[in-house]
């Protein structure tokens, strides 16, 4: 996708389509919409008039041109109340029309910067989140058949008198790059887990090693028995396909002790063991890897934009499967910490992965944690599809990756850890044990891990209500939504 800035009006360009706004308090079109709206002789104050436009939130409204303007239809899209227009929800809007001209076979596309976006906020963000919108919102799934019929926009001017050109080009590239990023995890989760094995998820961290100069280090299974790492082993028994332990280590601050460490987990299909799960909504366990991808993509973008922090990614990827070697309900587990594990139930695997995974961060230096998982359905009853589960041990560390989520447009709710909680991963027999029922079962997720993580400042992000979409809407389409990734990248830029 080719991106230019442009000053010369909206309604001269010669594109195939070009986008307007309109907020749903207006009486009238504002700005460059307004000027369109008179080059096409007042169709849309018509439209406006008839009450067939109302610019609602996310109303796309498609006009064909009449012969008045070069370029072939117009999108006039709703902004809701511009007074409560915010950037993430101003990118769901500018998603929500990319789709709309990409199901048109739009390939050229024009579309305005709103001054009152940059008054507001500035110009270099307002051009990522036009970015962004666009990129992710016209997104598509790869897929398997045969005859590939996908479209694609291929280029995009910005119409912006107030942008400089050096803000123009900084907020193209972070936001070609936080959605390229985004993008490479929701291809990582959507690929089905005959092809997205733990090796070939360590073949990726390979490639974007290389790629971005940054060191590597994979662990397999001889090593992982070596350093005594039983509880990622114990899950991978029952696999013909073996675990890798993936260490990405990025060092943009070398004179700085500070070192965020980034763990995903990366379980690439997951039947639940043997206490199997049931049939119905299995072929979706191939997403069980979504903190493994968010992490992968998120060290991707940290490598390409250099930021002054230092970021250790530790992910653990295996299969939980059914084998004569499988692990059972009842086994006791010492973990790499030394910790004891009681396996309440084998589909609550992703802990046991994660608590070598976090100790083995914290082995290597990282100073403060962040784990991303999709760990429980049970976030998914409290949140549905709409915010991540956050958990931590520490008030300040929390506040901080809200604040990376606030900025990226991700969605997170923090869920109380209270000791009462506790009760529920003791263990008569073991040091923790890793399941106790449904009660609280996303807290009972973060509990466990928290004994693995301390001391270190700590966040868990359970993503198993965001790591795919019901269904299209704003920058998502549907499916897995690369959620988490953003978040992630922000961290690092704000932590340099």
């Amino acid at each position: 996708m080719e991106w230019k800035l442009t000053r010369e009006p909206l309604a001269s360009l010669e594109m195939d389509a070009i986008i307007v706004f309109h907020a749903n308090e207006g009486k009238s079109v504002q700005g460059v919409a307004r000027e369109v709206d008179e080059a096409l002789g007042f169709r849309i104050s018509n439209l406006i008039a008839a009450g067939e436009i109302s610019g609602d939130f996310a109303e796309v409204t498609d006009m064909h041109n009449w012969g008045k303007i070069p370029a072939g239809r117009v999108f006039v899209v709703g902004l809701g109340d511009e007074g409560k227009l915010e950037l993430h929800s101003f990118k769901n809007a500018v998603a929500t029309a990319a789709r709309a001209a990409k199901h048109k076979k739009v390939k050229s596309l024009g579309i305005d910067c709103p001054s009152f976006m940059i008054e507001r906020y500035n110009s270099v963000d307002v051009i990522q989140s036009i970015v962004e919108g666009i990129e992710l919102g016209s997104y598509q799934h790869h897929s398997y058949k045969s005859e590939d019929k996908s479209e694609s926009l291929e280029e995009i001017r910005v119409f912006g008198d107030q942008v400089k050109d050096s803000a123009f080009a900084a907020g193209v590239e972070r936001g070609r790059i936080f959605a390229r990023a985004t993008n490479f995890a929701r291809y990582l989760v959507h690929e089905p887990a005959n092809f997205m094995t733990p090796e070939a998820l360590a073949d990726h961290a390979r490639a974007i090693a290389e790629k971005r100069g940054i060191e590597l280090d994979i662990l397999t299974e001889d090593r992982l028995r070596e350093l005594g790492m039983n509880a990622l082993l114990s899950v991978a028994e029952g696999s013909a396909n073996r675990p890798r332990m993936i260490v990405l280590s990025y060092k943009g601050a070398p004179e700085s002790d500070d070192v965020i460490g980034l763990v995903g987990k990366g379980v690439t299909f997951d039947s639940g063991g043997l206490q199997l799960k049931p049939g119905k909504g299995m072929g979706e366990m191939k997403d069980d890897m979504g903190g493994a991808a968010a992490v992968l993509a998120a060290m991707d973008a940290i490598g390409e934009l250099r930021p002054h922090s230092n970021v250790i990614a530790v992910i653990p990827a295996c299969e939980n499967m059914t084998g004569s070697r499988a692990f059972r309900p009842g086994d006791v587990i010492r973990s790499f910490s030394g910790k004891t594990i009681e396996v309440h139930h084998t589909d609550a695997e992703g802990r046991l992965i994660l608590a070598d995974a976090i100790a083995y961060a914290k082995h290597l230096g990282a100073t403060r944690l962040v784990d991303i998982a999709t760990l429980t359905g049970g976030v998914v009853v409290a949140l549905g599809h709409v915010a991540s589960g956050l958990m931590s041990n520490d008030a300040q560390w929390a506040e901080e990756v809200k604040k990376a989520a606030r900025i990226a447009g991700e969605r997170v709710w923090e869920l109380p850890m209270y000791e009462e909680y506790e009760q529920y991963v003791d263990s008569e027999i073991a040091d923790v044990k890793n399941d106790a029922g449904s009660t609280a079962s996303c807290i009972q997720g973060g509990l466990f891990l928290r004994r693995f993580a301390e001391p270190v400042p700590w966040v868990h992000l359970d993503i198993a209500g965001t790591v795919t979409a019901p269904e299209e809407k704003g920058i998502f389409v549907k499916g897995a939504t690369g959620t988490g990734v953003r978040t992630l990248i922000q961290l690092a830029i704000c932590r340099g």
